[in-house]
């Protein structure tokens, strides 16, 4: 349970980091935000992942 909470965060840091590259970037190059909309609503379900990757891993107790 260690590792899938492990790999849960790297996702979660992974959908956070793009979501926000990604949208940002498409707000400043098209001037509008309805086509960044779908990459910055990546950013939250990036934060419940690594949420959830952190709950998985305080439970998951030692590695072996």
């Amino acid at each position: 349970m260690v590792r899938i909470g492990r790999y849960t965060v790297y996702l979660g840091i992974l959908l956070v980091a793009v979501g926000l590259i990604v949208g940002f970037g498409v707000m400043i190059m098209q001037n509008s935000g309805d086509a960044a909309a779908p990459w910055l609503a990546l950013v939250p379900v990036g934060f419940l992942a690594l949420l959830l990757g952190t709950v998985l891993t305080q439970l998951g107790g030692e590695e072996d």
